[in-house]
């Protein structure tokens, strides 16, 4: 899809707590077409969803719940305001938050979306903790 300004998702969550929809409105004047895009790889909708988070980055993703806290294909976990999600919601003691910052590490390691700029993947990788970086020490170097 073509738009003339950045898109802008929202991450959805259902009745049971899990983030596992994204919401856009296509169009840049009214009358919007809302469109809900399920978190399918199968689906067009959801790919150009990530080629548009490739292009444009995660500035282009809201949510302000990270419903049950795990990481999942909506990639909540990679909005700069992730880790303050899960904090409001579980405590900054939570195995939700290490969970969350070991999914964020390895995505960074792997060179996957949206970490696969080096420039992206850094800040990341930097300010993850030796124990977690001890922990998957098998991963290969990023350069």
């Amino acid at each position: 899809m073509s738009y003339s300004t950045n898109p802008i998702y929202k991450l959805i969550k259902n009745p049971d707590g899990v983030v596992d929809t994204i919401q856009i409105q296509e169009g840049d004047s009214e009358p919007y077409k809302l469109i809900i895009i399920p978190l399918c790889q199968e689906n067009r909708h959801y790919q150009e969803y990530l080629e548009d988070i490739k292009t444009f980055g995660m500035s282009i993703v809201t949510c302000t719940d990270c419903g049950d806290g795990v990481p999942n294909d909506s990639m909540w976990q990679c909005l700069d305001n992730a880790e303050q999600l899960v904090i409001d919601k579980y405590g900054s003691d939570s195995d939700k938050l290490t969970a969350l910052r070991e999914d964020r590490y390895v995505r960074a390691m792997e060179s996957k979306t949206p970490f696969e700029k080096m420039i992206d993947a850094a800040p990341v990788i930097d300010a993850t903790s030796q124990e977690i970086k001890d922990k998957y020490r098998h991963l290969p170097m990023r350069r």
